[in-house]
């Protein structure tokens, strides 16, 4: 499977490559689980929507 990512035109190539070595990573030990946020993002919404994946992977049994 190929998955290809269009990365912002502002971010520097090292900054791309490391995206593509973390989805690697997330890709080859298991079951990756995507989000994107926002760039304006608040840090409380982040931390909200991390929670929420949080209690999703736990409650659906993903956790190690």
């Amino acid at each position: 499977m190929n998955i290809v990512l269009t990365t912002p035109d502002d971010w520097s190539p090292e900054l791309a490559l490391t995206l593509r070595a973390l989805l690697q990573q997330a890709v080859d030990r298991g079951c990756p689980i995507v989000v994107s946020v926002r760039a304006d993002a608040p840090a409380d919404e982040i931390s909200s929507l991390q929670a929420r994946i949080r209690t999703l992977v736990k409650e659906s049994g993903l956790a190690a």
